[in-house]
């Protein structure tokens, strides 16, 4: 558990706050490339980026000093990582799923989670073992998106 009286956190603090949240532990390369990814296009085909939403770092006093982040901006940013999100709709999925519960409406419920077609055609592969395809499996079910998915 971090310090309470920690006021910032270096790399390697912030990779283990992740990790003791998130439950995995990001490289010091992606720490460092958060904010150029941060730029680019969020990608819907897989579960969110462990540094997605990431707080920069604070302004640095000099071009030599290690980078810091602010440890309530990493803290609030932590309690509502989009991550634990994606796992939480995730294992509410597979377990619709073993329960037998509807397939549309679990699938409508995942993609109201977030969900990709992706995530969701490989979950319906590994709960029954049928092969599909996420394409086949977004034709059959598409008329349960709404028009943002």
């Amino acid at each position: 558990m971090s310090d309470p009286r920690q006021v910032t956190y270096g790399y390697e603090e912030l990779a283990s706050r992740i990790e003791e949240i998130v439950g995995e532990r990001p490289s010091r390369s992606s720490l460092r490339a958060a904010p150029a990814q941060a730029r680019r296009a969020e990608s819907t085909l897989t579960k969110p980026r462990l540094t997605v939403g990431m707080p920069a770092p604070l302004p640095s006093v000099s071009r030599t000093a290690p980078a810091a982040f602010d440890a309530d901006e990493v803290e609030r940013w932590l309690a509502d990582h989009p991550r634990l999100a994606w796992n939480r709709a995730v294992g509410e999925a597979r377990l619709a799923l073993d329960q037998g519960v509807d397939l549309e409406l679990v699938i409508t419920r995942a993609l109201g989670s977030g969900l990709s077609w992706r995530t969701i055609t490989t979950l319906l592969v590994e709960h029954d073992g049928l092969a599909r395809s996420t394409a086949g499996v977004h034709k059959r079910y598409r008329h349960l998106a709404t028009p943002a998915d």
